[in-house]
C-alpha cells in the first residue's frame, strides 16, 4: 500500500528521523517553554482547529492553499483513496475556514500510482489551477488540471513537463494577474541524473497545453537546485527562489530570478544568493510572495545559527527583485529549537509566515506556528496554530490571506487516525451586534430576543445577552421575562472564533400590567362621633402608587394616603380604598367599619331632655305666675266697699275662641 501524502517527496523523509531525535535531546531544555507556550492567546488569535480530511479521502498530507477574491479558501492536498487508485490529489473549500466541503479527485488516472505534492493557484475569477507530482508513467513527472466551476468539476489531467526522463518533482504554480490563460510552473528536474535543476514551462491556453520547458538556474556545474517557490507580480513580471548548492564553500544558499518575457530568458539579483549570511551552513525550503505594491518576500529555512538548531529567516526586496535587503529572523523563541518548513503568503498590506516549530519540546513534539508582519522587517509574536495537546505532531503547514488580512492555514497532523489534513483560521475582522430594534412587551410576559442580524465576515461563535435587570443569556435567540415595569436598556455582545467581540444596545419598554395592592383597610369598630384614622401608605406596586381614593360609606370621601373621619351615627359602613398606579392599573379593598352608640353620649342626652322639659315647665309656671299677678293687680285697684258690695256675676259659657292666658272672664249677657 502507497501513502506517500505523509511527507514532501524526498527531503520531508530525511527530515523526519532527524527531528525526532533532536526532539528527545532537547526536552529538557525545551520544558521551560512550557507554561508561555500555554498561556491563553491573545485577541484575535487563531481559532479552533478543524479536520479537513474525510471520505472519499483518507490519509492525507502535503496540502497547498490559497485565498481568492471572494474570500473564499481553496485546498488541495494528496489522500489515500484506497487501493484501487492509492493516493490521489483531492480538492475542498471552506468561506468560513471550518467547514469544509467533501473532496473532489483531481487527477482522471485509474492507476494505483500515487500522485502527491499538489499546488494550488487562483486566477483574479477564482478559477482553480492545479498541478502535481504524479506516478501514473511509472516515472515521477508534473501533471495538471483546472477547474472553471468552483472545483465540482477538473478538466482532464495534462502532462507539463514534455522531457519525462527521471524524476520531475517539488511543483509550484502561479497563475498571470491579468490573463487568467497564462499559468506559470517551476519544478525540480532530474532529467540529467545526478543533478537536479530548476526547470519553468507556461501554459497560455489555460492549461490545455503546456509549452516546452527551460532551465532557471544559471550555473554550469553539476550542483544541486531544488525546492523551487514561484509567483507572479502585479507588473507580470515572473519570480522563482531555490535552494541551491553551487558554492560549494558556502552550503547551500536561497537564490532568486526574474523574467519579464514569461520565462524566454532570467535575470538574477545583483547578488546571487538572498541570504546574506558569510558561513557554509545550509539554506533551504524557501517561499515566495509579493503583494500588490510590488514588494518581494522569500523566507527559508536557516541554519546560521547552528546545525541543530535551524531558525525562519525572512528577506525583502522593494525594486523588483533587483536586490534584497537585511536578512531577519521570524521566530522569537531562544535555545535550540528546530523551526522548518516555512509557508509564505501576502495580500492586503500583510505578510504572513507559519512553519513547524520544536519549541514546545516533549509535550506536543512539532507544532505549526506563525508570525505576521506589515513590511517584512518586524515580526509579530509567534503563536501556536495547532490547539491539540496530545503528544502528536504537525508539519507541512500551508498559509494564505484574503484582501482583509484574514489568515487561513492547513497542515499535516498525525493527531486523530494519526494522518490528516487540520486547517485553522484567523479572523482579524471584528463581528457587528445587531440586538434589533426597540422591543415594547408586558410585564410578566416573555419577550423574545433575536440577534440573527448579527454579521461576521468568517461567522459568529457566541452571543451573551444581558437584559438590563441583572439576568442574562446566551445564543442567538431566546425570550426574557421582566418582573417589573419600565425602561431597560439590553446588551448583546458576540465574538468572532477569534475572540473578536462587539457590543451593541436596543431600549425594552416594559409596560406595567400589574395591579397595585391595597392595604390600610380591614374591618374596624369606632364609637360614635369618635375620629377615625384610615392609612393607605403600606399600598404596594412594583412601580409605585400615584392615588388613592377613600369611600366611608356615609357619603364621605378622601383622596389622600390617610385620612381622619369621624362617623356621626352609629351603624355598619361598608367602606372601600381604591389604589391606582402611574399606568392607570388600580386595586380596590372594601372593608366594614362598625360605630358604635356611646353610653355617656345617652346620658347626656337623656340629661338634655330632663333639662328640656324641665325648662318648659319653669316657663310655664313663669307665665302662670305672671297672669295671676296681673289678676290680683287689678283687684286691688278697686275700692273695698265696691269690691264687697257687687255680687259676684253669673256664670256664662266662656267664648271657645278666647286663647288668652289666663282666660278673659264671661261677658254679661
Amino acid at each position: 500500500m502507497i501513502r506517500l501524502a505523509l511527507a514532501r517527496v524526498g527531503s520531508i523523509r530525511r527530515m523526519v528521523p532527524i527531528i525526532a531525535v533532536i526532539a528527545l535531546l532537547t526536552v529538557a531544555v525545551l520544558a521551560v517553554f512550557n507554561s508561555a507556550a500555554a498561556a491563553a492567546p491573545a485577541t484575535p488569535h487563531f481559532g479552533p482547529n478543524v479536520m479537513i480530511t474525510q471520505t472519499p479521502a483518507y490519509t492525507a498530507g502535503n496540502p497547498s492553499i490559497a485565498v481568492g477574491s471572494d474570500g473564499v479558501a481553496y485546498l488541495a492536498f494528496a489522500g489515500w483513496a484506497g487501493p484501487t487508485t492509492g493516493t490521489d490529489v483531492f480538492f475542498t473549500k471552506s468561506a468560513n475556514g471550518r467547514t469544509w466541503t467533501p473532496p473532489v479527485r483531481v487527477n482522471n488516472d485509474a492507476t494505483a500510482f500515487a500522485q502527491t505534492n499538489p499546488s494550488l493557484a487562483l486566477d483574479s475569477g477564482n478559477n482553480i489551477s492545479i498541478a502535481w507530482v504524479d506516478g501514473r508513467s511509472g516515472n515521477q513527472d508534473i501533471w495538471f488540471s483546472r477547474s472553471t466551476n468552483g472545483g465540482q468539476s477538473f478538466s482532464p489531467n495534462v502532462l507539463v513537463n514534455l522531457v519525462t526522463t527521471n524524476a520531475q518533482t517539488e511543483v509550484r504554480i502561479a497563475v498571470d494577474p491579468v490573463d487568467p490563460m497564462l499559468i506559470h510552473a517551476v519544478w525540480t528536474d532530474t532529467r540529467v541524473a545526478g543533478n537536479p535543476d530548476i526547470y519553468y514551462a507556461n501554459s497560455t491556453d489555460g492549461g490545455l497545453s503546456f509549452n516546452p520547458s527551460s532551465r532557471v538556474n544559471n550555473d554550469a556545474g553539476a550542483a544541486e537546485q531544488g525546492a523551487p517557490a514561484i509567483a507572479v507580480a502585479a507588473n507580470r513580471d515572473v519570480h522563482v527562489v531555490w535552494r541551491d548548492a553551487r558554492l560549494v564553500g558556502r552550503g547551500t544558499d536561497i537564490y532568486a530570478a526574474r523574467s519579464t518575457n514569461r520565462g524566454g530568458s532570467w535575470i538574477y539579483p545583483s547578488t546571487a544568493w538572498v541570504n546574506d549570511d558569510s558561513g557554509s551552513v545550509a539554506q533551504q525550503e524557501p517561499t515566495l510572495a509579493i503583494d500588490r505594491a510590488g514588494a518581494i518576500y522569500v523566507a527559508w529555512t536557516d541554519y546560521r545559527s547552528g546545525t541543530t538548531a535551524p531558525d525562519i529567516y525572512a528577506a525583502r526586496s522593494t525594486n523588483g527583485g533587483v536586490s534584497f535587503g537585511a536578512n531577519v529572523k521570524v521566530n522569537d523563541d531562544v535555545g535550540p529549537v528546530w523551526q522548518l518548513q516555512p509557508s509564505l503568503a501576502a495580500n492586503g498590506g500583510k505578510i504572513v509566515v507559519a512553519w513547524a516549530d520544536m519549541r514546545t519540546g516533549g509535550s506536543t513534539n512539532v507544532d505549526i506556528y506563525a508570525s505576521t508582519s506589515l513590511d517584512g522587517l518586524t515580526w509579530s509574536a509567534n503563536v501556536k496554530l495547532n490547539d491539540d495537546s496530545s503528544a502528536a505532531s504537525q508539519f507541512q503547514p500551508t498559509v494564505g490571506i484574503d484582501s482583509t488580512g484574514d489568515v487561513f492555514a492547513a497542515w499535516f497532523d498525525t493527531r486523530g487516525s494519526g494522518q490528516d489534513v487540520y486547517g485553522t483560521v484567523l479572523d482579524v475582522v471584528a463581528p457587528v451586534s445587531r440586538p434589533g430594534a426597540g422591543s415594547t412587551g408586558d410585564q410578566g410576559a416573555a419577550i423574545v430576543f433575536n440577534a440573527s442580524a448579527s454579521t461576521d465576515n468568517l461567522g459568529i461563535a457566541s452571543y451573551a445577552w444581558d437584559f438590563g435587570d441583572g439576568s442574562g443569556a446566551t445564543g442567538s435567540t431566546g425570550s426574557h421575562t421582566y418582573a417589573n415595569a419600565g425602561m431597560y436598556t439590553a446588551a448583546l455582545t458576540v465574538w468572532d472564533y477569534s475572540g473578536n467581540s462587539a457590543m451593541s444596545t436596543m431600549t425594552v419598554t416594559v409596560r406595567d400590567t400589574k395591579a397595585p395592592v391595597p392595604l390600610g383597610g380591614g374591618d374596624r369598630s369606632v364609637d360614635e362621633t369618635q375620629s377615625l384614622f384610615f392609612d393607605a401608605s403600606a399600598s404596594t406596586d412594583n412601580v409605585g402608587v400615584v392615588s388613592y381614593a377613600w369611600d366611608f360609606g356615609d357619603g364621605s370621601s378622601a383622596s389622600t394616603a390617610t385620612a381622619n373621619h369621624v362617623y356621626a351615627h352609629p351603624g355598619v359602613y361598608q367602606a372601600t380604598l381604591t389604589v391606582t398606579d402611574a399606568a392607570g392599573n388600580s386595586a380596590t379593598s372594601s372593608f366594614q367599619v362598625t360605630v358604635r352608640s356611646s353610653p355617656l353620649l345617652g346620658w347626656i342626652e337623656i340629661l338634655a331632655g330632663i333639662v328640656a322639659v324641665l325648662t318648659i315647665a319653669v316657663i310655664l309656671l313663669g307665665w302662670m305666675a305672671w297672669g295671676r299677678r296681673k289678676r290680683n293687680e287689678k283687684e286691688s285697684g278697686r275700692p273695698s266697699a265696691e269690691r264687697q258690695a257687687q255680687p259676684p256675676p253669673p256664670p256664662r259659657d266662656s267664648d271657645p275662641l278666647d286663647m288668652s292666658f289666663p282666660p278673659a272672664p264671661p261677658k254679661d249677657p
